[in-house]
């Protein structure tokens, strides 16, 4: 009876400890929450470079974008309020949202894609390259054909 009390006990103890994570699914990797907040510094500082190491972006497309971006949310004394990271794509793929003031007391917003690549975080600051992208034509927004000309409408 005592041992059956105690695979019993012991089963409970097991059970219970499993059950204690703190729900959290977010990982607690170090790294995240410093590139987002070496973001605000690259802004405040003015700093392309840092900008461009934190996007891992490279070459002279990606230098006028960061240089576009310093341009427009740069140098504002930003102080960060709350950083939240939520990792809905798994441990290495989130979305960082920033909230800040300015040095004149205005609000400060921003969301960006985080990704960690062999143990690096980055944040996705620039935008995509749009490389090849020249002269194409996007899709038309028509009904499609029946294969016997242009598109028509047709009544009721």
């Amino acid at each position: 009876m005592n041992r059956r009390y105690f695979v019993g006990v012991a089963l409970a103890a097991l059970l219970g400890l499993a059950g204690c994570g703190n729900g959290d699914s977010e990982p607690k990797a170090s790294g995240d929450r410093e590139t987002v907040e070496a973001y605000i510094t690259a802004l405040n500082e003015r700093d392309t470079e840092a900008l461009l190491e934190l996007d891992g972006a490279t070459g002279p497309t990606a230098e006028r974008d960061a240089e576009k971006i310093v341009e427009e949310k740069g140098g504002r004394g930003l102080k960060i309020e709350d950083i939240r990271i939520d990792y809905d794509f798994g441990p290495d793929v989130g979305s960082a949202k920033i909230i800040a003031k300015d040095s004149k007391g205005a609000d400060y917003r921003e969301s960006l894609t985080i990704t960690r690549d062999d143990g690096k975080w980055y944040l996705t600051v620039l935008p995509a390259p749009t490389q090849g992208q020249e002269g194409k034509k996007t899709a038309g927004t028509n009904k499609p054909s029946d294969g016997t000309g242009p598109s028509k409408s047709m009544s009721g």
